[in-house]
């Protein structure tokens, strides 16, 4: 038996940003708060949306952190509140629009940020349109968001049907002018999200479809993205979408709960966090799910050693770091990692059932050789 519910409204295509104004007519919006990355405020953007929109976008807030903090929630919060808001839209990476889920939460739960990361539960939430920028996190078609306590070196997702956008406007011609360095780790959050969908307890004929698409052209894609071919940005803009399309209802399994904390406490990017524990993952989840071998062919690969044989050479072409050297991580905090590692929920999602030796495992097979 297996389910499948997706609320979100999803309009792909190019320009379809230029249609905005439509689009908060069809939702009806009165007063919106616009949350921005930081390069749409700076391009201009920003200002031209709220002029488009005719009065509907009363205020626009940005300078979120890449990993978004309980600061950050809560100064968006504080905006939305002034404003009086029935609205907020987010347009700008997955930091950016994960941040503006949890103000959602906040704002109508009538809450603070520091209760909801301690685990008060979501029971109301803004309605949110979610616009992407960068082709990777996915966002903009999940119900999860995830929020940084950075003083205790806590990172945390939260999940709810509540945090699902009402509607996402995926306009791939907003990622063209993305830093090589940007695409190439978003697009391999892309292949996190779709391997770890695959070895997922959860997973679903549906999901695994969508998954399998995804992975097929972030790995094909990816590369020429970076070099700036805008077909291939045009594809991974799709790949995004139908790697959430997976997760949103599997969650995510192992390697993104072993990425946390080193988010947290090393400062190492979400994506290439994710990456780092990624191949060794997969290798382990095909011994309780066989499956992968057959679904591995329908990415592209004769098996699940080729794939873990062309991530890693991926990740190297990428300039992503593969040791704990590389990330400067001294092997005697390795505990540190294991036990929040094990404690991370998601952890429970995967195939394989994990303990703490696997996960000390894993680390260890990430020395330099």
């Amino acid at each position: 038996m297996w389910r499948y519910q997706h609320p979100t409204e999803i309009i792909f295509g190019q320009g379809e940003l230029d249609n905005i104004d439509v689009y908060l007519e069809q939702q009806g919006v009165q007063r919106a708060l616009l949350i921005a990355t930081n390069s749409i405020v700076k391009s201009g953007v920003a200002e031209e949306l709220v002029l488009k929109c005719k009065g509907k976008i009363a205020g626009i807030v940005s300078n979120i952190e890449p990993n978004p903090t309980i600061q950050n929630v809560e100064m968006c919060a504080q905006k939305a509140r002034e404003f009086e808001v029935d609205y907020i839209i987010a347009i700008g990476g997955g930091s950016v629009i994960d941040c503006a889920k949890a103000v959602c939460a906040v704002v109508a739960g009538e809450c603070t940020a520091m209760e909801l990361i301690e685990g008060k539960e979501i029971t109301e939430a803004l309605p949110l349109i979610a616009i992407p920028t960068v082709s990777g996190a996915s966002s903009e078609v999940t119900g999860t968001t995830v929020i940084s306590w950075k003083e205790k070196d806590i990172k945390r997702a939260f999940t709810s049907p509540l945090l699902y956008p009402k509607l996402a406007i995926v306009d791939p011609s907003l990622t063209y002018s993305c830093p090589k360095h940007v695409t190439a780790i978003s697009g391999i959050d892309i292949i996190a999200h779709s391997l770890d969908s695959l070895g997922s307890v959860k997973s679903s004929p549906l999901t695994e479809h969508f998954a399998i698409e995804a992975a097929k052209l972030a790995f094909k894609n990816l590369e020429s993205a970076v070099d700036g071919n805008t077909e291939a940005k045009d594809r991974l803009a799709l790949a995004a979408v139908l790697a959430g399309l997976a997760f949103s209802q599997t969650g995510t399994t192992a390697s993104h709960a072993c990425s946390y904390i080193l988010t947290a406490r090393y400062g190492v990017p979400h994506a290439e966090a994710c990456a780092f524990t990624l191949d060794a993952w997969f290798k382990i989840n095909v011994q309780h799910k066989p499956l992968l071998e057959l679904q591995v062919q329908k990415i592209g690969f004769e098996n699940v050693d080729e794939l873990v044989v062309a991530l890693n050479k991926l990740k190297k072409v990428l300039a992503l770091r593969t040791t704990l050297d590389e990330l400067s991580i001294p092997l005697e905090e390795l505990e540190i990692i294991v036990e929040h590692s094990f404690g991370a929920a998601n952890m429970k999602n995967n195939i394989a059932p994990v303990d703490e030796d696997m996960i000390r495992e894993v680390f260890l097979s990430k020395r330099a050789k």
